[in-house]
């Protein structure tokens, strides 16, 4: 087996970037990680959807050709296509069902003589299970042995070349349990489904992973992983580390692991100290005696004046986040644009994250249909594309000024479908969701605060107008500052609705 220590014949991955990442400051980092490759049985859904719906309507009992058509809206022929294709593949005896029918429509798994293979992610620091999965190994190519550091051309475009900090703290690699590997595929499995629901792109070849497992070689790959270490402002912590599979932007669980290598890797330690931008000195204490004091301060005002959020989980980590560069804010005089920006994205955070507890996304929340014109089957065919008409709708809940309600009136209706039945949108969608869906409660919020809605649509616009020193301009400090005074007197407010939930 080769080893970490063996750099010249170790294997070396890049990690695919996150397009959604946004980085204020970055260092290129080689993760040592051990992967084992594991064989199961390859997912594959054995029907399409036209040939489930036609199988679910015989089962409840529909055994006519002319009825089969008018509740699936399909075509005679195609009709007949489908039930022939059913019999074939033995789904069907004439119009009855068979057991092998039965146990797809039961959620049993139909038997797959396909395999296919993939590796888990082992933190080779700790012996760790990532809640991550490679369904292929992306080699890098021509690396260069010369320097300290192994090197590789880091963008073929530009020629460019890094030398990212090899981390060695190797541990020696104990093979996971069946319940560690259980445990993986299904937090693997539930962060794509979450992405899915996002409507995020999740490649074909993330889905094809099932939670069985045939098989797991005894010696794992030892592997550098190349991922990033970033600072982004925003968000509960100070830096990260990229998702060395690319499927999210950074990764909880190798945080926690990178926070406890700090104490006894120096070379390490620098690199965080260099990305949140605090200078090194002779020891690694000034991040850790400011970013601490700053942290500490936010989760102690966090308990005292918000300690209902802890009910939230969203709210809770937003809220803690917004409280952190507040404070950060304040400490500075002239506090740079990125902080600023930072605190702004995470005031609109914990208003979108409120909004989303409260409209409680699902695929049935079907409030949108009031801006569907037209239908076709179940399908829209057309939404009011009248803003006029869309601003009226809004007008229907008390309270909702002028100037609210054409804001919102430039939202268009499929977004504000996907607020209601994802919550993966932003917040002037999300608002325009929650007065369709609870016009009662916004309502009662506008008896204790009238003004509301008029101060945090701007929000929503400054964050737009502003974000990535969009159009060279820059937002000061008093009005991000005034902004956090309206959110922190909502948040007043909503305790009365959620507090007690």
């Amino acid at each position: 087996m080769i080893s970490h220590k063996n750099i010249q014949n170790v294997c070396y991955l890049k990690s695919i970037e996150n397009k959604q990442a946004y980085y204020d400051k970055q260092r290129h980092v080689f993760w040592p990680f051990h992967l084992w490759r594991i064989t199961a049985p390859k997912y594959k859904t054995p029907l399409n959807i036209f040939q489930m719906l036609l199988l679910k309507l015989v089962k409840a009992g529909c055994t006519a050709n002319e009825k089969l058509c008018i509740y699936s809206n399909l075509d005679k022929e195609l009709v007949k296509y489908i039930l022939a294709q059913l019999t074939n593949d033995g789904f069907l005896d004439g119009w009855a069902i068979t057991d092998k029918a039965v146990s797809l429509l039961e959620g049993k798994q139909v038997q797959n003589k396909e395999i296919s293979s993939y590796y888990l992610i082992q933190d080779a620091t700790t012996g760790k299970l990532m809640p991550r999965v490679l369904s292929s190994l992306p080699y890098i190519e021509n690396m260069d042995f010369s320097a300290k550091f192994p090197t590789f051309i880091v963008s073929k475009g530009s020629g460019k070349k890094v030398s990212p900090l090899m981390v060695n703290n190797i541990q020696r690699a104990e093979q996971p349990t069946a319940e560690q590997m259980n445990v993986c595929l299904r937090a693997h499995r539930r962060v794509l489904n979450q992405l899915k629901q996002a409507d995020v792109y999740v490649s074909d070849a993330d889905f094809n992973i099932n939670y069985s497992i045939d098989f797991i070689e005894h010696e794992p790959i030892a592997a550098f992983i190349h991922i990033r270490l970033f600072s982004t402002i925003t968000g509960d912590r100070s830096w990260y580390l990229s998702d060395p599979t690319g499927l999210t932007e950074s990764l909880p669980e190798l945080n926690e692991v990178a926070e406890k290598l700090i104490e006894s890797n120096k070379g390490f330690a620098s690199r965080v100290n260099d990305v949140i931008g605090i200078a090194e000195k002779e020891h690694m204490t000034s991040y850790q005696e400011q970013m601490l004091q700053f942290e500490e301060q936010a989760k102690v005002e966090l308990l005292s004046k918000y300690p209902w959020v802890q009910k939230y989980s969203l709210i809770d980590k937003h809220l803690l986040g917004m409280l952190r560069l507040k404070k950060q804010v304040e400490f500075e005089s002239s506090p740079r644009f990125e902080l600023l920006d930072g605190l702004l994205s995470e005031l609109q955070r914990v208003l979108e994250a409120w909004l989303k507890e409260a409209i409680e996304p699902k695929k049935n929340n079907s409030e949108w249909e009031v801006f569907v014109v037209e239908w076709d089957g179940n399908r829209v065919k057309k939404y009011q594309s009248d803003k006029r008409v869309r601003e009226q709708v809004f007008y229907r809940v008390n309270g909702v000024s002028k100037e609210v309600g054409y804001q919102l009136s430039t939202v268009q209706p499929g977004t504000i479908r996907s607020a209601l039945t994802y919550g993966e949108q932003s917040l002037k969608a999300l608002i325009a969701g929650m007065l369709l869906k609870y016009p009662d409660m916004v309502e009662a919020i506008n008896s204790q605060y009238p003004t509301w809605l008029d101060l945090i649509i701007p929000l929503a616009n400054d964050r737009n107008k502003f974000a990535s020193h969009a159009g060279g301009k820059s937002i000061s400090k008093e009005d991000v500052m005034e902004h956090l005074s309206s959110v922190d007197e909502l948040l007043k407010v909503l305790e009365q609705f959620l507090g007690n939930k």
